[in-house]
């Protein structure tokens, strides 16, 4: 009978292990992500073995190869596997308007596009430009099989478009060589660039789109907010001011023998009173000193502020000058549309003043810091910002050069080489303007650095914040003399408008939000300004497309 309950216990164990291994593929069944052969659109090419030089150009290899070795995950692997990366890719043909990656799917391969262009929208809207579209060279979904997520974007083909696929199963292969520790600080530092550039794009937005936290002048909806208030940041010091007045309140009540009721105003006369009238007269004057040098010192921070923003209305003014210059005098044919060589002029110019404007503020701007990095220009490439000839020049400049002055000599040196081959007039007074433009938008972006450099001295901040402190430490001391028990709510106003007062003016002292003072900032959002750009430089372009008038060049 021993040995029967051993052998029931067995096929009891056995029949469990099979459920749970059931339920095990059922689960797994109903997560697993589409199948890729489901997708519209998609006819892969059948390859005959697995010899590259087979089945794959030299200018296809050579394609895949540049794109691949610029791809954020198979930079650093060796030169044979990289060889055998690239042959592992299968040629993929996408008719126009069919869906590549949808979405919300799961990411079971990625591609490289070789010829044609792609739309990427999130949200059924398409990002604006240079994100909404992506052509030779770029690789895409390779981030969703990283991360082994979802996709973030759908992809759609606006163009017949050519490309090369690499399924899971050879991303996950060649993967393997990364050691785990270097693949999770890959992973990170992706993550960190992809949130900027998601940001830049519009895929993420800060205040709704706009420069800064709107509001609407109505009493009602004023005191409902609290995000973005300056409440929200002085609450913290104002409980500390009122656990001491009533901590101190509770003291006096129990040495002083009081002849006054709680709520009731203090008697003068009583012996610890009495001693406190003389540092509630020194209190009020330091309350006026304190009142006179703060308000004082916030208009000079917005000042500071207002110049800030006034700089950078400037820089975006000054290119959009350039490109209604360029838009106007770009090379028409007989019937007023532009030639082939005017508009890879516009393309161009836009494409280099798009780079410099998010290379600027990424100098400036530590949020934005991150795209400088190689795998910040890396990932650029990936998401449209960049082109690899783009990347490679800018590779090779000294650090002394720096990236956005790289970029506007780019924008002055193609507009004079469009002058000399005839793609844009050769004409003095324009030649002249495009000078003064970019050298105007040169000397604005020094400015910059300038007046970040010597926002406020050291020993002005010092002394503001000193006083602002020792006057909000005396108020619950200085105020129970004339208050008594009403001294705690005036200690807890003073200090939420003192204190918010000094906090609002040290957040205006740093426009770009670098020293993270407040976690929920009040400044300026600087993508936004990015973003406006990138659709100015299209502006001009599409407004001169189609003249109402005869034009003759």
């Amino acid at each position: 009978s021993e040995q029967r309950r051993v052998l029931m216990a067995h096929y009891l164990i056995l029949f469990l292990v099979c459920l749970l291994s059931h339920h095990k593929h059922s689960v797994v069944a109903k997560k697993s992500p589409p199948s890729v052969g489901g997708r519209r659109g998609v006819s892969i090419g059948r390859r005959t073995n697995q010899n590259v030089d087979d089945n794959l150009s030299s200018e296809e290899i050579l394609l895949i190869k540049k794109s691949l070795v610029h791809g954020i995950p198979f930079k650093d692997l060796p030169e044979g596997l990289f060889e055998e990366l690239v042959s592992s890719c299968q040629r993929v043909q996408f008719g126009k308007n069919s869906i590549i990656f949808e979405e919300g799917d799961y990411g079971t391969d990625m591609i490289v596009v070789n010829q044609g262009f792609c739309k990427v929208l999130v949200g059924g809207q398409q990002l604006p430009e240079p994100y909404g579209t992506v052509g030779s060279g770029s690789i895409i979904g390779e981030l969703a099989l990283l991360y082994g997520r979802q996709r973030a974007a759908t992809v759609v083909a606006a163009t017949q478009v050519s490309a090369f696929r690499l399924d899971q199963d050879s991303f996950s292969k060649f993967m393997a060589y990364v050691p785990p520790e270097d693949e999770q600080l890959l992973k990170e530092e992706l993550s960190k660039v992809d949130r900027v550039i998601d940001k830049i794009s519009g895929v993420k937005k800060r205040y709704d789109g706009d420069i800064i936290r709107q509001f609407v002048p109505m009493r009602g909806w004023l005191w409902s907010r609290w995000k973005g208030t300056i409440p929200q940041q002085a609450w913290k010091t104002a409980i500390v001011n009122i656990s001491v007045s009533l901590v101190f309140s509770a003291l006096i009540r129990n040495y002083s023998q009081p002849t006054w009721a709680i709520g009731m105003l203090p008697d003068s006369q009583n012996h610890i009173i009495s001693r406190l009238v003389g540092l509630k007269m020194v209190w009020t004057y330091l309350m006026t000193i304190t009142t006179f040098i703060l308000t004082f010192f916030l208009s000079q921070a917005y000042s500071l502020w207002r110049d800030f923003y006034s700089l950078t209305r400037k820089i975006q003014g000054r290119m959009n000058d350039l490109g209604l210059l360029i838009a106007a005098a770009a090379k028409r044919d007989k019937n007023g549309r532009y030639t082939e060589e005017g508009k890879q002029l516009i393309d161009d110019t836009s494409s280099y003043m798009r780079l410099f404007h998010v290379l600027m503020w990424a100098t400036f701007s530590k949020r934005l810091n991150v795209l400088l990095s190689d795998t910040g220009l890396r990932r650029m490439i990936s998401r449209g910002l960049l082109s690899l000839k783009q990347y490679e020049s800018l590779r090779l400049l000294p650090a002394e050069v720096g990236y956005p002055n790289a970029c506007m000599i780019w924008i002055l040196t193609r507009c004079l080489k469009a002058m000399n081959d005839g793609s844009l007039a050769n004409d003095p007074v324009l030649r002249e303007q495009i000078y003064i433009k970019v050298l105007e938008l040169r000397c604005t972006c020094a400015s910059i650095p300038h007046l970040l450099a010597a926002v406020i001295p050291l020993a002005y901040a010092h002394i503001v914040q000193i006083l602002v402190d020792i006057f909000i430490f005396l108020s619950p001391f200085a105020l129970y003399s004339e208050l008594g028990a009403w001294s705690t709510p005036a200690v807890a106003l003073l200090t939420i408008f003192y204190s918010g007062l000094l906090d609002l003016s040290k957040l205006l002292l740093d426009p770009l939000d670098n020293d993270d003072f407040y976690n929920d900032s009040v400044n300026m959002d600087i993508p936004v300004l990015i973003r406006e750009s990138n659709s100015g430089s299209t502006r001009w372009r599409e407004g001169a497309k189609e003249l109402p008038f005869l034009y003759s060049y």
